[in-house]
């Protein structure tokens, strides 16, 4: 493995999941976040992009503002923004006062089922990181949407053959659209481990479609999709600690070259999070 890499390493899906104080001071900044910041820094991330699922959600630029006033000891942390009020998928959040503090939106935890709220954040031009469920049904629904909108999309954790599929279509198209995939999706199925995650672990046709979705770029990115769970398989699994040395996997065993590894781990999530202004 490189001892020295030009670009920062970026996990472009972790969940901090932090407890946001709203008095007028921030009594006691240290938070999990804080935590997460250092074990991401033992993985060699330098960068990560948290999701909207705090407490409260990142729906509101207030809320943003004191989520970036904690402290982050370790890696840096960027937030992704909530597209809809308290992510419950009705209220889109006011783009304009919140783009400025965030990465991109994202109701990720949830599948965002309102297409017409979809278009309208596509046709804003923001970064939007969508988490589908049931997941190729809802990318093939996307895509329609990205169709007539265009705009920038980009799906999170790609699990199944059947996915990888049909963003390859669409990329072979031209539509604007990107995804990432995570360890847990090229190293197991569901033969292997009895877990349960979201997206859960799929077959061996699925993984067989990821690693080739790495190889032919319709993956651009590997992020881990970290949480902070106790159980220390499944941080195992999907954990910042474990993304680089999980994902070098793909070097030893001959799926993608090294310079193709780190591609997918700094510069193709710096290019990503670009497409809303956002540059590292």
């Amino acid at each position: 493995m490189q001892d020295r890499i030009p670009h920062p390493i970026i996990d472009m899906h972790t969940h901090l999941r932090d407890s946001i104080p709203l008095g007028i001071r921030l009594k006691n900044p240290n938070n999990e976040g804080n935590v997460i910041g250092k074990v991401a820094k033992q993985g060699k991330v330098d960068v990560l992009l948290y999701m909207a699922n705090t407490t409260p959600p990142l729906d509101d630029p207030e809320i943003i503002k004191r989520s970036l006033m904690l402290k982050r000891h370790g890696a840096r942390a960027i937030p992704v923004g909530a597209m809809t009020k308290n992510l419950e998928g009705k209220t889109p959040v006011d783009i304009d006062a919140i783009k400025p503090y965030v990465a991109g939106f994202s109701d990720d935890g949830k599948c965002l089922e309102d297409l017409e709220i979809l278009e309208y954040f596509l046709r804003k031009g923001v970064l939007v990181l969508a988490h589908c469920e049931p997941e190729t049904e809802t990318i093939e629904k996307y895509i329609k949407v990205l169709e007539r909108s265009r705009g920038n999309l980009h799906i999170q954790h790609v699990s199944r053959k059947s996915s990888v599929e049909a963003i390859r279509t669409a990329k072979k198209i031209g539509l604007p659209i990107t995804c990432e995939t995570c360890p847990q999706y090229f190293i197991y199925t569901y033969n292997d481990r009895d877990l349960v995650l979201n997206p859960p672990l799929g077959s061996e046709m699925d993984v067989a479609e990821i690693k080739k979705g790495l190889r032919d770029g319709t993956i651009d990115v590997i992020a881990s999709d970290h949480a902070p769970h106790d159980d220390p398989i499944r941080n195992g699994l999907r954990g910042l600690k474990t993304l680089v040395s999980l994902s070098y996997g793909l070097v030893l065993s001959g799926v993608l070259p090294e310079g193709e590894l780190w591609k997918k781990l700094t510069v193709n999530p710096q290019r990503i999070i670009a497409k809303n202004g956002y540059i590292i």
